[in-house]
């Protein structure tokens, strides 16, 4: 029976999947529901409002810890200023500390303490110091006995560099000669000892309200409190007036099944349950062991627990509505949510008939769309790579249509070559038959058609065959200087690299007035490239010409180029075509001094 269903289910459509799982999962609550007792969902009505309590505590919790995190960090970022204190210091014993000097103190070394009472609610952060005779500056460094009314003020040979917090810090009021100094009920302190000397001594102290740690404490929230339990173990918050005064420690020790406070060493968010004159509550302790504070709120559930049956009746019947509205919107949604998948299909089969300049638009779901757009990010890619190999089989047929255009009649002319050359050595014209030799290695050269490539070797035998013609041709001799590594010998590079390069220094470079008529030649390999340098030592381009060449090796159209019509920007193509984007071709030079070129190979492609 299972198989049966499972296969018919596997027939559907995916609009018939999609709406009878929307189907089955909105009738789901509706079934649970019914079957369920009353008794079950009553007990899962009050996990519901622990679970209220529990999340409401913890982020109260949070927020105090965060609060009083930040505070710490302040203070402990301002004891940890060795020089800020040490200057307090001098400031406050120093009596012969100018007018001047006491007016730069307190405008620019106290302005870290007037940038914390900016933060936040913080209303002071003060420094006392233990020390007779201290000078005072209002609102920020005041003498100890000051703060003798403070909390605090009993413990501060006792506290530790970790810092103390102090609740409720002091309930009096300073006027006449203390009038600068702030006090006021409801306040907490954070206090920090610090040291200057081994006779000053002092306390840090931010002091803020305590509604700033806990905006709640001392608002009147109705059927339920919040408030705190100090290292003092005094409960600050309670209203007297409202549904919960007059608790005291015992009856919260009493729901909570401890015998003292003082042995409660529980973890996180604890809930109790109790009663509070005959009415049930919600206990939610949170005890920071560190700061030595509990963060308590206690709720009335009365009206909770007698409006429970009323919301479960409530929520049977929102149940019954939705499922009956719902399935009328399942046929509308699921035609919504298909929308994408049809446009989506379409064009990808626009892309299937041939057509590649389809994109697909933006789609409002996020998911398919996000599909959509890699799917056109790989549609793009694939036509730029096949525009990438479209354009190098035309670089190739266009390479071979060149080589099969040099075989006309090549070979004729290379015979008759040899036939002169050797009538010349007949008659001892020997430099005729020198520059007929060369000449014909270089047609012998130029015949091969068998591959694009050849060895640096070869290239610069080439070259030498070149010059040696050169020579014959103009009225000053051509040096070759060659600093060639071995390895770089057997390079693997594209045919005729180097003739082109030395005929644009020839005809553009050097002439017969030059006093260095030599092209050096470098090659060397660094790593996975190998670098092969042409220079001349003629005359040079000025910036704005350069750059204009550069320009012209980078995209085409013109240029510098050499009678056989393979100029720089053809050679750096066949580069980049052979080896890769990264490598091709770069030139440098400077007016009246020089001109390089530098070519950039992959020095693995070793024959």
């Amino acid at each position: 029976m299972i198989k049966k269903i499972k296969r018919k289910y596997t027939d559907q459509t995916l609009h018939q999947k999609v709406r009878l799982s929307i189907l089955l999962f909105s009738l789901l609550p509706l079934l649970c529901l019914a079957c369920i007792s009353l008794p079950l969902i009553y007990k899962n009505q009050v996990g519901k409002i622990q679970e209220e309590v529990y999340e409401e505590l913890q982020n109260r919790a949070d927020d105090m810890n965060y609060e009083m995190n930040t505070i710490e960090l302040m203070a402990k970022t301002v004891w940890s200023d060795t020089t800020f204190i040490t200057e307090v210091g001098k400031a406050a014993i120093d009596g012969s500390l100018g007018e001047y000097n006491r007016y730069i103190f307190q405008e620019q070394t106290l302005s870290a303490l007037r940038v914390i009472t900016s933060i936040s609610q913080v209303q002071s952060a003060r420094i006392h110091l233990d020390y007779p005779g201290v000078r005072e500056y209002s609102s920020y460094l005041y003498s100890m006995d000051r703060a003798k009314d403070s909390l605090w003020y009993e413990d501060r040979n006792s506290l530790t560099y970790n810092g103390a917090w102090y609740m409720n810090v002091t309930d009096k009021q300073s006027y006449g000669t203390y009038s600068d100094y702030f006090t006021e009920k409801n306040m907490a302190s954070f206090v920090i000892p610090i040291r200057i000397s081994s006779e000053l001594t002092g306390i840090f102290e931010i002091m803020l309200p305590m509604k700033a740690i806990v905006p709640e404490l001392y608002s009147d929230l109705q059927n339920q409190d919040i408030f705190l339990i100090d290292s003092k173990n005094r409960i600050l918050g309670i209203e007297a007036e409202g549904n919960f005064g007059g608790i005291t420690r015992e009856n919260l020790e009493a729901m909570m099944g401890v015998a003292s406070l003082d042995d409660y060493d529980a973890q996180g968010i604890q809930i109790y349950h109790g009663v509070w004159k005959h009415s049930p509550v919600i206990l939610s302790v949170s005890r920071n062991e560190r700061k030595g504070v509990y963060l308590m709120e206690i709720t009335s559930v009365k009206k909770q627990y007698q409006t429970m049956a009323v919301q479960i009746i409530g929520i049977l019947l929102i149940e019954v509505l939705m499922t009956v509205l719902l399935l009328k919107a399942i046929n509308r949604i699921v035609k919504r949510l298909l929308h994408d998948f049809d446009i989506f299909s379409e064009c990808m089969r626009k892309v299937e008939n041939g057509n590649l300049d389809v994109e697909i638009p933006r789609l409002e779901q996020v998911e398919i769309n996000a599909v959509a757009m890699e799917y056109n990010r790989m549609l793009g890619k694939v036509k730029q790579l096949m525009e990438i190999n479209i354009h190098r089989e035309v670089m190739v047929k266009e390479a071979q249509l060149r080589s099969l255009e040099k075989q006309i009649n090549s070979h004729f002319l290379y015979n008759v070559l040899d036939s002169i050359k050797m009538m010349a050595e007949v008659k001892g014209i020997y430099n005729v038959s020198d520059a007929l030799l060369a000449l014909a290695r270089m047609f012998r050269y130029n015949l091969r058609i068998d591959s694009h490539s050849v060895t640096l070797q070869e290239e610069i035998s080439y070259l030498e065959s070149y010059l040696k013609l050169c020579n014959i041709r103009y009225d000053y001799y051509i040096n070759l200087s060659e600093n060639v590594e071995d390895p770089a010998r057997n390079l693997k590079v594209p045919k005729v690299l180097l003739q082109p390069i030395a005929e644009n220094s020839i005809s553009y470079g050097l002439d017969e007035l030059a006093e260095d008529t030599t092209i050096y030649l470098k090659a060397y390999i660094k790593d996975d490239c190998a670098f092969i340098e042409m220079t001349d030592m003629g005359k040079g381009m000025d910036e704005e010409k350069l750059e204009k060449v550069r320009e012209v090796i980078r995209s085409g159209g013109g240029g510098n180029n050499s009678t056989n019509g393979i100029g720089l920007h053809n050679i750096h193509e066949r580069i980049r075509l052979m080896y890769g984007e990264e490598y091709g071709v770069e030139i440098f030079s400077r007016e009246n001094c020089y001109t390089k070129v530098v070519m950039t190979i992959h020095a693995e492609e070793i024959i």
